[in-house]
């Protein structure tokens, strides 16, 4: 199903978007995709036409809706909070067959309460220079969150080290992260989110607040030298 998904994405116009998602379900891992057109709804079922061939959904909930009703079922307002949340990020350039191998075995062992969230990069974002944003991811690829929750405390390092454990395995076919999805953070995270943009930020941040005032987030600290 992922290498349906990346087919998909690879010929889909800047009009369709297509979120994967890798969810826990009593008969195991399932595959579920978040998608949406902005244009006439025709059009975006011919598009559909396809993948739906290919994937034969067990639910398929695709309708015209508007952009406010898409965003409450996108985001509930009733969803479940738990107790604790882990969240780790890589951005892979593809979603070749050994990213997807390493997804499907770490989420055939996983906990019942995870998600792999595969976000496609591609289009208008893709078409302006990194150094003209702060955030350096300007290629096409896969932005993927490897997150996990859980309601009693001791469950909590298990689930951070199964996260960790397929950040890990997805790491070495990374370039960069999303710095906006990280539990953890540290200077080296930081560095890896910002790319080639860091050291022009470092100094924006040194100008403009010398002592640190904002440091609670992924943080650019000023540095004395822009380049350290």
């Amino acid at each position: 199903m992922l290498q349906a998904y990346v087919k998909f994405t690879e010929t889909a116009p800047d009009e369709m978007s297509a979120t994967g998602l890798v969810l826990p379900s009593e008969q195991g891992p399932r595959f579920q995709m978040l998608v949406g057109y902005c244009g006439q709804p025709s059009m975006g079922n011919d598009l559909l036409r396809p993948l739906r061939a290919q994937l034969k959904p067990q639910v398929d909930g695709v309708i015209a809706t508007s952009h406010l009703e898409a965003q409450r079922k996108w985001f509930p307002a009733a969803a479940a909070r738990p107790s604790g949340y882990f969240v780790a990020n890589v951005f892979l350039p593809e979603l070749s067959e050994a990213s997807i191998a390493a997804i499907t075995a770490a989420t055939q062992d996983a906990r019942q309460r995870f998600t792999v969230l595969i976000a496609n990069f591609r289009g208008a974002v893709t078409r302006v220079r990194a150094t003209d944003m702060a955030f350096a991811m300007r290629r096409p690829g896969y932005e993927v969150d490897v997150s996990g929750s859980w309601s009693a405390p001791e469950e909590k390092d298990s689930v951070e080290r199964w996260v960790n454990a397929l950040r890990d395995k997805l790491q070495p076919l990374s370039h960069g992260l999303y710095v906006n999805a990280l539990s953890e953070t540290s200077d080296q995270l930081v560095r890896a989110g910002y790319g080639s943009n860091y050291a022009r930020l470092a100094g924006i941040k040194k100008k403009y607040d010398p002592t640190n005032v904002l440091r609670l987030n992924q943080n650019i600290r000023p540095n004395r030298s822009s380049n350290t």
